[in-house]
């Protein structure tokens, strides 16, 4: 098809604040959201994913990056822990590829009888989004 030269980069956002651990486990998370859509979705291209963008100069090398590479067709983001809006102002601004805000949460429900700070830490999303 016309998508086979293409890809679309799955980029999560979050920030150091949260520290190592949840930020290794943010990156399986996104691993096996990508590995599912790639496999059941039925996708026009293959989604990519790319590394963690945790700083604004992370997040503005991965933009510049896209804009050059011709096989990437546009950018899915997932802020999958609260990452600051800020640290996207100078990648975005630049970005002239499409851009998609996967807004969710990685659990479909939320394990009310055992939620914790470390739990709401790793899944949080700004302003709640599921």
């Amino acid at each position: 098809t016309i998508f086979d030269n293409y890809e679309v980069w799955f980029v999560i956002g979050s920030q150091h604040l949260y520290g190592p651990e949840t930020l290794r486990q943010v990156t399986q998370h996104a691993e096996h959201v990508v590995n599912a859509l790639n496999t059941e979705a039925k996708l026009p291209c293959k989604l990519v994913l790319k590394p963690l963008g945790t700083t604004p100069d992370e997040i503005t090398a991965i933009c510049r990056d896209a804009n050059y590479d011709d096989r990437c067709a546009g950018l899915v983001v997932w802020l999958h822990t609260f990452s600051p809006a800020k640290m996207w102002i100078n990648g975005l601004t630049m970005l002239n590829k499409p851009l998609l805000q996967f807004h969710t949460q990685f659990n479909a429900a939320l394990p009310w009888d055992s939620i914790d700070m470390d739990f709401m830490n790793l899944n949080q999303t700004a302003h709640g989004g599921r």
